[in-house]
């Protein structure tokens, strides 16, 4: 049952509202109850924990040749959520490979699971248990009471920072980089021409499709006129182009340093999000 979004649209309506609704004697008595919880089933499964300082246990089949997860990577995963009786909540599909893939911190996740990713390295796996602090808190649904210790068996399948994903798909092009700048933006020149060079101060015309470089998802396309220096599109675009002569064609790939950065663009570019453009120089004056 592949409901990642159960984890990312439940779990975003939590922090910063239920714990504020409660005094301060109804947390420490959730969070001692939720203790001795974890510390039962500690104990019955004969299981031997560690612990962060926020309370969530994790136990780790440990992988030194990976790395750990860094804010802006894409983290591909397969995980497991269930209560501590076994009742399934959310998970992903061995059986038939569809691990789940998120942008570290462009989603809202509960903060259990937040902590278990940046905890794990690429191919490792873990068990954790969180406490409802850390998960839903006072929300309930139809299979979540309120106040749940939450168990998360999880594996990170793959890490892929923005350089590695500009890579990738610069790979999979099979063309040559006609230019790679100091701010990482790469050029590669489909069509070539002796038209006018692009400057400062000119209006270009140009023909633009516009791609998030992790999946080569289409988000824009059209015509635009740009106002060279005037800082009305991306860096990364705007730099391109002044690479350009009326006439050319060329793909554009930079990360979001040159984009939308770590706030992204309404709901089409999210977060950290290196962007592909294919663009074509029509007139300039």
């Amino acid at each position: 049952m592949k409901k990642i979004a159960f984890l990312l649209v439940l779990g975003s309506l939590v922090f910063g509202s239920s714990c504020s609704k409660f005094l301060e004697n109804d947390l420490e008595a959730i969070n001692k109850k939720n203790t001795q919880e974890i510390a039962d089933y500690i104990s019955q499964h004969n299981l031997q924990m560690l612990s962060t300082t926020s309370g969530l246990k994790y136990i780790v089949n440990q992988n030194s040749l990976g790395r750990n997860a860094l804010t802006g990577d894409e983290v591909t995963f397969h995980f497991n959520l269930t209560l501590l009786n076994g009742t399934a909540l959310d998970s992903t599909s061995r059986l038939k490979n569809e691990p789940a893939k998120i942008i570290l911190g462009a989603n809202s996740v509960i903060q259990g699971f937040l902590e278990a990713l940046y905890l794990l390295k690429e191919g490792e796996r873990g068990v954790f248990l969180i406490p409802s602090i850390l998960a839903f808190g006072t929300q309930s649904s139809a299979n979540v009471p309120a106040n749940s210790v939450l168990k998360l068996d999880l594996e990170i399948v793959k890490l892929r920072s923005e350089e590695q994903q500009i890579d990738d798909y610069v790979r999979g092009t099979k063309l040559p980089v006609t230019e790679t700048t100091a701010s990482g933006l790469r050029i590669i020149k489909t069509l070539e021409t002796n038209g006018t060079p692009l400057k400062v101060g000119l209006l270009a015309t140009v023909k633009y499709t516009g791609y998030l470089a992790s999946n080569v998802k289409q988000f824009d396309t059209g015509q635009i006129n740009v106002g060279l220096g005037d800082g009305a599109v991306v860096k990364g675009f705007e730099e391109g182009l002044l690479k350009m002569k009326v006439g050319e064609k060329a793909v554009l790939v930079f990360p979001s340093s040159l984009g939308y950065g770590t706030t992204g663009s309404s709901t089409t570019i999210p977060p950290y999000a290196p962007l592909i453009f294919t663009v074509e120089i029509i007139s300039a004056k």
